[in-house]
């Protein structure tokens, strides 16, 4: 097995990212408990197919948030070693399993004129998880020392960007994801003023265009690295803007507020970890052009 100590910047971010998911798994877990988290999970397995399992939401909100709040705490407060690496492991299967969400018709749009695949809705959220349980992998390849487990959890993470950013990137040119995205960046002073020279489509559109450009850069992350870097900085920059809806939109649970995050407010944290997973990707390729 090829296994090596890392460089300290990298050990650095992969730590980071132990500390992240940490506070993000325990976060949501805790959300697990309160009737809207309830209400969602029972809509989504309704949604699926499986009434008899939304009956029982009530019960199995929390109990699934439990182990998401318990994976997140070990990660938070674990020192490196072997507590850490089991958690990290527990949390990529975590992210990984909820990618079957997408099986689920409800993860698709099928009001016309749209009829399901590939026109996603509710789904997005659940495209971010490749990345998540990329960089959870990530975490547990770096407490194990092997350099070819990391390496493989970089490919993953790749592939996550590129998921999000095409996939979502291709939505912005629909009808709906710009009557969806409207009202986020009409919230926002930082986008707002598109919707004076652009239409709602117009707006809608740039982003879209935008982001592709960008996947298009991360796309050579394998063969030309300086090209790519260039990509990872714009998706990190693109991902802290998208976090900054959290203030404007509020992402928090209405009637709530502030810390209670619901589907939204979920949909936006999640790219906290996609940065860091940008991060990631950007230390290696630096770090690859010094061997």
């Amino acid at each position: 097995m090829q296994c090596a100590i890392q460089r300290a910047p990298a050990a650095r971010v992969w730590g980071l990212s132990a500390r992240a998911l940490g506070l993000t798994m325990l976060w949501f877990g805790a959300m697990g408990a309160f009737d809207f988290d309830v209400r969602a999970l029972a809509g989504r397995l309704s949604g699926a197919g499986l009434p008899a399992l939304a009956d029982d939401a009530a019960w199995l909100s929390p109990a699934l948030g439990a182990l998401q709040a318990m994976i997140g705490a070990v990660l938070l407060i674990a020192r490196p070693g072997r507590w850490r690496r089991d958690a990290a492991l527990a949390a990529s299967a975590f992210w990984a399993a909820g990618l079957l969400g997408l099986a689920s018709p409800a993860a698709w749009i099928h009001e016309p004129p749209y009829a399901g695949f590939p026109v996603i809705g509710s789904g997005q959220t659940l495209l971010k998880h490749v990345g998540l349980a990329g960089l959870a992998l990530g975490v547990f390849a770096h407490e194990r020392g092997c350099a070819h487990g990391r390496s493989r959890a970089l490919w993953l993470l790749w592939a996550g960007q590129l998921l999000v950013l095409v996939w979502i990137g291709l939505m912005k040119f629909t009808q709906v994801e710009a009557e969806g995205v409207a009202g986020l960046m009409r919230s926002s002073p930082l986008f707002a003023w598109l919707y004076g020279p652009l239409s709602v489509q117009g707006a809608s559109n740039l982003i879209g265009a935008i982001e592709l450009l960008i996947a298009a850069a991360i796309a050579a992350w394998p063969w030309w690295p300086r090209v790519a870097d260039w990509g990872l900085r714009a998706a990190i920059a693109t991902y802290l803007l998208t976090l900054s809806f959290l203030f404007t939109l509020p992402g928090w649970q209405p009637g709530y507020g502030f810390p209670f995050v619901g589907g939204t407010g979920q949909f936006l944290l999640k790219d906290l970890l996609l940065l860091l997973g940008a991060a990631a990707l950007l230390r290696a390729a630096a770090d690859r052009r010094r061997a």
